[in-house]
């Protein structure tokens, strides 16, 4: 097949990288892809620049024929697909992508059919403790994982939803008509074009904006808790004891200090606190006596040296540490004196 010209100030693409972005669109709508060919496809998608250009080229075309009608989708490769090997000029260009014919009719027709069944079966990720673990979706978009956290992705007809099971992730979303919505918990995250950081503690989510836009509301109706959008350098924290969402002016750098192996907190409740650092360490860290939770914590927490945090924390605390072959456990200590907190 002949591919579409491209507009005067952009280079041809490599037709041989358009086929093979095509082919792996095709099987990623596949709900029985083994996990072994989603690691091929991630490794292709990363090997090169041209080869995500590419992706994203096809992408962007399956969601675009998505729109059409029926008719408009017959007359589009009625129109097109006939005249691959003779026509030449300027309708080719008015197509806008530079995506060979045989991509189009081919990711179009497979598009269909992938809407025609629009029970996408969810994908689940999942990263060990003190691990990370990067992944790519299929329309392009991107989740980095933190330790010991999880995520299941439904990509529908309507909507690409990602729930945030466990953990922490940072998000960045790729433009396409269908919507992309993180739910984690309480909280429904909207993407408005932008990057951003979930991380979720049971029901206590926090929200960080470090590209563009969101809007965050309630996953539940009902809820006196209106919508609120962010921009860049916003956060928002759900509080689950109150109800309430707290917004404050946040650092992206801050809020992806885990990606450096550092985790900070403002002011967070001790028993969140042990719950997060757990996720990066080799014995969880637990609380005896539960009312200890309720104290806050402000800090930096360096992941490689968790041991000696949990160690000083009754310099800062009425705790005294205990240590268990499977665990590190703080119980109440009434009687211990108080300096500084500890880094």
């Amino acid at each position: 097949m002949t591919p579409f010209p491209p507009a005067p100030d952009q280079p041809a693409p490599d037709e041989r990288i358009d086929h093979v972005a095509a082919d792996w669109w095709a099987r990623l709508r596949d709900p029985a892809l083994p996990e072994q060919a989603w690691h091929q496809w991630s490794a292709w998608f990363e090997a090169h620049p041209d080869h995500a250009a590419a992706f994203d080229r096809v992408a962007a075309l399956a969601e675009r024929l998505g729109t059409m009608t029926a008719a408009q989708r017959a007359a589009f490769v009625a129109r097109f697909a006939p005249a691959a090997v003779t026509r030449r000029g300027p309708s080719w260009r008015a197509l806008g992508l530079a995506a060979s014919v045989a991509v189009a009719v081919a990711a179009g027709a497979i598009f269909l059919a992938w809407r025609s069944h629009p029970g996408d079966t969810p994908r689940q990720y999942a990263s060990e403790t003190a691990g990370r673990r990067d992944i790519a979706l299929p329309d392009g978009s991107s989740i980095e994982l933190g330790g010991a956290s999880s995520v299941t992705a439904h990509y529908g007809r309507d909507e690409r939803a990602v729930d945030l099971d466990a953990g922490e992730a940072f998000f960045r979303v790729a433009h396409a008509e269908r919507p992309f919505v993180v739910n984690a918990g309480p909280l429904r995250i909207r993407d408005l074009g932008t990057a951003f950081n979930v991380r979720r503690t049971g029901e206590r989510v926090t929200v960080t904006v470090t590209e563009g836009r969101v809007r965050v509301s309630p996953a539940q109706g009902g809820s006196d808790l209106g919508p609120i959008e962010l921009g860049a350098g916003r956060q928002v924290s759900y509080d689950p004891t109150t109800q309430a969402m707290r917004i404050l002016d946040a650092s992206p750098d801050s809020a992806l200090a885990w990606r450096g192996n550092r985790l900070e907190f403002v002011n967070e409740p001790l028993d969140s606190v042990l719950a997060n650092v757990s996720r990066y360490s080799k014995r969880p860290i637990r609380l005896a006596d539960p009312s200890l939770g309720k104290l806050t914590f402000t800090g930096t927490v360096r992941v490689d040296t968790i041991d000696s945090w949990v160690a000083a924390l009754p310099r800062v605390f009425p705790v005294r540490v205990e240590s268990h072959a499977d665990r590190l456990e703080l119980a109440r200590q009434t009687s211990t004196p108080r300096s500084a907190r500890p880094r």
